[in-house]
């Protein structure tokens, strides 16, 4: 596939020889280090270092054993874990993903991967975080996950999800210099369960298309390598520990054909009544320039210089009260925009 005019820009830049060694991390907390398991199999066969960080919702400080810390800045800790860590019974996907990638490539163990809470770092304080493993690994791309679309939310949306940690990212990753970014989301309309507008979403792909960031998209077969290792992976973390991710569900349930309110067994403990709205679009890979992200954001520019996560609250709530906020986007009804009667009809 590498030689195909069809390959999504973002895959086409990551098959470059001179991308070596990559950087795939979570976006904005929850399991969106884990939504990377989706990309880990082709980034192997193509002969990449991968070093993986799980900016997640996570508490470094409760995983025990060895672990080091990598970095620390004051109370904030990154630390490095291994499958020999000790985890937390309730959430530690770290651990348990680097456990399953040592049974998967034997080879290359044992695997680890850097841990960072999400909602302790400010853009400064990441941007330090991410200098450091660029320079302690030669990196040479960072690739950040989002399970679902709230990091592309501009900011003045009626619903933004966890904007404050994905943008931290985003902002992030967008002034790195000498290395290739890109954002990567997936399981797109799943963050309506976290007020997310399906619509809102769809909007903020088409600016970012029209503005020239936009990379592509590919969608997971859901008998290909890639799907099967996501999931395989997924079942390996919840045989291990309590916590179930309401976005890692849907994206397997939709991979499988799952449509609308369809039940999703391993989400019965999370998910009540008909909230979870399941569509194809959610196994999809979409692909997009961190830096027109951040561009068109309304968010970033209001957050990038606190100091304090307080700090970012409070900047975005001052910043949506002067902007002001749009009401709730909806896609239209079929009736509303359907042609002439269809002669078909009876």
């Amino acid at each position: 596939m590498v030689g195909s005019t069809l390959l999504p820009l973002f895959l086409d830049r990551l098959a470059r020889p001179e991308i070596r060694t990559v950087l795939l991390a979570g976006c904005g907390g929850g399991f969106d280090f884990v939504h990377g398991m989706l990309l880990y199999p082709e980034l192997v066969r193509l002969g990449k270092q991968v070093v993986i960080g799980s900016y997640s919702f996570g508490d470094p400080r409760r995983i025990g054993g060895d672990a080091p810390v990598v970095f620390r800045d004051g109370e904030v800790v990154a630390r490095r874990v291994t499958a020999a860590s000790l985890p937390d019974p309730y959430y530690a996907p770290e651990i348990h993903v680097c456990s399953f990638l040592d049974a998967r490539f034997p080879d290359a163990a044992p695997h680890a991967i850097y841990a960072y809470y999400a909602r302790d770092f400010t853009v400064p304080l990441l941007t330090r975080f991410y200098r450091q493993l660029v320079r302690d690994h030669a990196i040479d791309a960072v690739v950040v996950i989002d399970g679902g679309s709230d990091s592309l939310m501009r900011g003045d949306e009626e619903g933004l999800g966890d904007p404050i940690e994905d943008c931290v990212t985003v902002t992030t990753v967008a002034q790195l210099d000498g290395v290739e970014s890109l954002l990567i989301t997936v399981g797109l309309g799943a963050d309506r369960y976290n007020q997310v507008s399906d619509a809102s979403s769809l909007r903020a792909i088409a600016e970012l298309t029209a503005a020239g960031g936009f990379l592509g998209a590919v969608a997971i077969a859901p008998d290909g390598p890639a799907f099967d290792f996501y999931r395989a992976c997924l079942e390996h973390i919840e045989a291990r520990q309590e916590f179930r991710s309401v976005l890692a569900g849907a994206i397997v349930a939709a991979g499988e054909g799952g449509f609308g309110g369809d039940a999703v067994p391993r989400l019965a403990s999370r998910v009540r009544g008909n909230t979870l709205y399941l569509w194809p679009l959610m196994p999809i890979l979409w692909g997009f320039d961190p830096a027109v992200v951040a561009a068109r954001s309304l968010l970033s520019p209001w957050i990038r210089d606190a100091k304090t996560v307080d700090e970012c609250y409070q900047a975005v709530s001052a910043g949506r009260l002067a902007a002001g906020v749009r009401a709730v986007e909806n896609l239209p009804r079929h009736e509303e925009l359907r042609g002439p009667s269809n002669p078909w009809r009876r």
